[in-house]
């Protein structure tokens, strides 16, 4: 377990944003920073959220800047020191960030159909959430759907994640294939990409596997606010949003993946950009009791 002391170090050991950044909708005023918690490359920023922050930028008549950063550990401590204004991050990340910095909710994106499950081979007989105790279950950590979801809806089943199973840790490519082999019994996942990615290429046919058990709906994916952005500059930004709902989703989905070239962001087909609350996200907290990470709650 990772005491807050023990991040706050590990915090200030990575290194906060690269060099590397892009300055979109030309010389203005005004500047502002944003990041995306889960870009793993600048390449990536640009491709996937450049028309993104470029239709900010003209909406906010500012110039808007994309920082990359190491992980949400980085994005927290870019944000405390005033370096990122606006973070697109997702639920667990969200807690995170807002526990160690005086970062704010602002606008939620919904994920239609986002929620957490536990899937099992049909074959294996599993029926019931007792059925898990002392099975080998997968998981990848620090996702909010595929760790710290999985974790609390065990716990609402009275399956204790810390000790009534045996929690495997591994990147979400791997997770289906080591349960088809046997080499676990079971994934978290978010069921939705598990359909998608997974269980749609299998050549057996999907009746091969079962979602055991279920969450509802998680919260939103959120574009947060550092804490230095506040009073009226905060409301500016938020109502500018919400009232560009259109024009900024359009840009939202001309992202493209940095790797395949396809549309980057399918997955919030549907969506809507509406204000959140911080106290929209205590359920998150709540998972992060689950999952043995106390530190993170509201107490």
């Amino acid at each position: 377990m990772m005491k807050l002391s023990r991040l706050f170090t590990t915090i200030i050991a990575v290194l906060v944003a690269s060099s590397l950044n892009i300055a979109l909708a030309g010389s203005h005023g005004k500047t502002y920073t944003m990041t995306v918690t889960d870009a793993e490359s600048m390449e990536e920023m640009v491709s996937e959220w450049g028309p993104l922050a470029e239709a900010l930028a003209s909406i906010l008549n500012a110039e808007m800047k994309l920082i990359q950063v190491a992980s949400h550990t980085g994005a927290a401590e870019a944000m405390r020191a005033g370096e990122v204004d606006l973070a697109f991050t997702g639920p667990a990340e969200y807690v995170a960030i807002n526990k160690l910095t005086n970062g704010e909710a602002m606008i939620g994106i919904a994920r239609p159909d986002y929620y957490c499950g536990i899937v099992v081979k049909t074959a294996d007989g599993y029926t019931k959430a007792s059925d898990l105790k002392g099975k080998k279950i997968s998981f990848k950590q620090g996702s909010t759907s595929y760790h710290f979801c999985p974790m609390k809806l065990l716990k609402d089943y009275g399956i204790d994640p810390l000790t009534d199973i045996e929690a495997v840790f591994t990147s979400k490519s791997l997770q289906h294939p080591a349960m088809v082999r046997g080499d676990t019994d079971g994934l978290a996942t978010n069921v939705r990409s598990w359909i998608k990615y997974s269980r749609s290429k299998e050549p057996t046919g999907n009746g091969d596997y079962k979602v055991l058990l279920r969450s509802g709906d998680l919260p939103m994916d959120m574009i947060m606010a550092g804490g230095h952005i506040k009073g009226e500059e905060y409301n500016t930004i938020k109502n500018a949003i919400v009232e560009n709902e259109k024009m900024l989703l359009e840009a939202l989905f001309r992202g493209v993946d940095a790797n395949d070239s396809t549309a980057a962001h399918s997955k919030y087909e549907g969506t809507r950009l509406v204000p959140v609350n911080d106290s929209d996200y205590d359920v998150v907290r709540e998972m992060y009791v689950a999952a043995g990470m106390p530190e993170f709650n509201l107490d």
